[in-house]
């Protein structure tokens, strides 16, 4: 197969390529990435749930990093490119599963560097501190207990997310 078929197909499959963040960020700031919905959904009320935390992160992120250093990624741009973003990147796993929520945050300096997990809402067994850069995260953790989903703005742990961002 020719690589213009390569091309042509992932062209027409919705979704190849598309939740590669289009910006790398600079070199001084972060990259604040869409969620990773796990499983994955086009549920309505899961995308603003996945909102409402992108939301936090960004708000805890321009906290740590004043000025413009924060860049916020848009739906689908869950991850960065292969070589890894310019800047620090920060991202959640959302988990989900019959109104029940769970978040672990992503945190990985420049480059293709491993990620570190945080735990934010529920209880959350974490393999490792860290993941391979652009390994599955779902396949670190174990969630123990979900949180209601209606409740997981107020669940977040802030101060576990403003401490992980501080040492990035």
């Amino acid at each position: 197969m020719g690589w213009w078929v390569l091309l042509a197909t992932a062209w027409a499959v919705p979704g190849v390529g598309e939740e590669v963040s289009h910006s790398r960020g600079r070199k001084d700031g972060v990259v604040v990435l869409w969620p990773r919905l796990v499983p994955e959904t086009t549920d309505g009320l899961m995308r603003q749930y996945a909102t409402a935390v992108q939301e936090v992160v960004a708000t805890q992120a321009r906290a740590t990093f004043p000025g413009e250093r924060v860049e916020v990624r848009p739906s689908p741009e869950r991850v960065c490119p292969r070589e890894g973003c310019k800047a620090a990147s920060v991202s959640v796993l959302l988990g989900h599963e019959h109104g029940g929520c769970a978040v672990v945050a992503l945190l990985g300096p420049p480059g293709a560097e491993a990620q570190r997990l945080v735990p934010l809402a529920g209880t959350i067994d974490v393999a490792s501190a860290g993941v391979p850069y652009r390994d599955r995260p779902e396949d670190h953790v174990v969630i123990r207990e979900f949180v209601p989903c209606d409740r997981l703005r107020e669940s977040l742990d802030a101060g576990a997310l403003q401490r992980a961002l501080a040492e990035l």
